[in-house]
């Protein structure tokens, strides 16, 4: 979508045009959905795809929009994928202990769903953690509300997605160590674009899913990098020579928080804009 910045925003209201576009239908397809022809053969994920346009450039007239408008529930949930493991929850309860000041902050309640099915969430917006592209994408064609993919590699610009910037991890770990190897740890991805994108960012990487692999990795660990709060403590120990990327998770919580704002207020910004790396 190109950038017509964020002044002109209220000022240039979007089209059935901006919609086809940025759902990647026809004008015509858009028409058809907005005025409910059952006589056009549409598939159902076309139309969750229009209708996440539509919430996304805030375009009326349509049905949805009204109750999209009228939302005032001023709560956050936070959704994790059916397979979670117990130290993705736990960096959960890491990430909500942090970000919940800043909900807070700016009139939020936030809680955590333990509903693993894709069903309608009562909320004003929806963070997904950790979730597999197909888990997110029927969460996302049941909900019509802003829905922010963390830990995740989306690449849709109708969401926003927040990742770790793995590059800057590695910089800054390459700097302290000063030439000597290390092992990047993190937990064990169940996004399989961003496990590809973890395993090309780093020479040696292992992943973990329980304490059990943690204790494998400390007989040689050597030099560990870290990038995940909740990983600090567990190998907080003399012998492992630790590296933490320090500051990623109140940087996390603003940039989250900075994301769902611009979706419920519909801002018009560039696609590139919508994939954040810290």
């Amino acid at each position: 979508m190109k950038d017509d910045g964020v002044k002109n925003n209220k000022a240039k209201k979007p089209t059935n045009r901006d919609v086809a576009r940025l759902a990647g239908v026809s004008v015509a397809t858009v028409s058809y959905i907005i005025n409910g022809r059952e006589d056009m053969r549409i598939s159902e994920a076309t139309k969750k795809k229009v209708y996440q346009a539509i919430n996304f450039l805030n375009y009326t007239p349509n049905p949805y929009a009204v109750g999209l408008n009228t939302n005032q529930l001023r709560s956050i949930v936070v959704r994790s994928p059916k397979g979670v493991s117990p130290l993705t929850e736990a960096e959960i309860l890491r990430f909500m202990h942090t970000f919940n000041p800043v909900c807070e902050e700016n009139g939020y309640t936030l809680n955590y769903s333990m509903d693993k099915r894709a069903a309608k969430i009562a909320a004003s917006a929806c963070i997904c953690f950790g979730m597999p592209n197909e888990e997110f994408y029927a969460l996302c064609g049941e909900n019509f509300i802003p829905v922010v993919a963390l830990n995740s590699l989306i690449n849709d610009p109708i969401f926003y997605q927040i990742t770790c910037d793995y590059s800057k991890v590695r910089a800054a770990a390459e700097e302290r160590f000063k030439g000597e190897n290390f092992t990047y740890v993190c937990i064990l991805p169940q996004n399989d674009r961003l496990k590809e994108e973890i395993l090309s960012a780093f020479k040696e990487v292992r992943f973990v899913s329980s304490v059990a692999d943690i204790n494998d990795i400390m007989g040689g660990a050597g030099n560990v990098v870290l990038s995940q709060p909740s990983l600090y403590e567990l190998f907080a120990r003399p012998d492992v020579n630790l590296f933490m990327y320090d500051g990623y998770s109140e940087r996390l919580a603003r940039a989250v928080m900075d994301c769902i704002t611009k979706a419920l207020d519909r801002l018009n910004i560039m696609d590139e804009e919508h994939f954040i790396t810290l």
